[in-house]
């Protein structure tokens, strides 16, 4: 009979463990709320909230002067089997100092015509957001692009005279 006790309390844990997982349980995801979004800076009313929002999927590396974005985000870390999340973050940020923190850690892109995977930078995705400053029209300087050594799909280009960071990060390397 020692024995069906013992059963007993291991099936009553395995009972309780399984419902602290399930939907309906408290998680670490349900506390801080779904990160899922689908939002282009031009809806949020001010430089603040545009900052402040950005935060929320990009860590600053330097202070911001200014910055148009489209963050899309699909948060799949909650339910009852969470998954690695989807992006695709596109920003342009006007930095109040330098570029170099944006880049530190980071490898320059390969030349044009190398092989290797994604070789050239392809910035068409930036065009819209640099026409919605009249200064990021006329750039004075040549970017100079460097690749997240962790990720591929994360690059920057900066332009270094103009203080300008183009940031690109995606988990969808085939997104336009």
């Amino acid at each position: 009979m020692a024995g069906h006790g013992f059963f007993g309390r291991g099936a009553a844990a395995m009972l309780l463990a399984c419902c602290a997982c399930s939907p309906g349980g408290s998680s670490g995801t349900a506390s801080r709320g779904s990160l899922t979004t689908d939002t282009d800076s031009q809806s949020l009313p001010d430089r603040q909230q545009r900052l402040a929002f950005l935060e929320r999927y990009l860590r600053l590396k330097s202070p911001i002067a200014d910055t148009e974005f489209i963050i899309r985000y699909q948060d799949n870390s909650g339910g009852g089997i969470p998954g690695p999340s989807d992006w695709d973050i596109r920003a342009v940020l006007q930095v109040e100092s330098q570029t170099s923190p944006w880049h530190d850690g980071w490898v320059p892109c390969a030349a044009e015509g190398a092989t290797g995977d994604r070789a050239k930078v392809d910035a068409a995705w930036a065009r819209p957001l640099l026409g919605r400053r009249a200064h990021w029209q006329t750039l004075r300087s040549s970017p100079r692009c460097y690749r997240n050594p962790g990720s591929s799909a994360s690059f920057v280009l900066v332009y270094e005279e103009d203080k300008l960071v183009l940031y690109r990060s995606t988990t969808t390397p085939a997104a336009p």
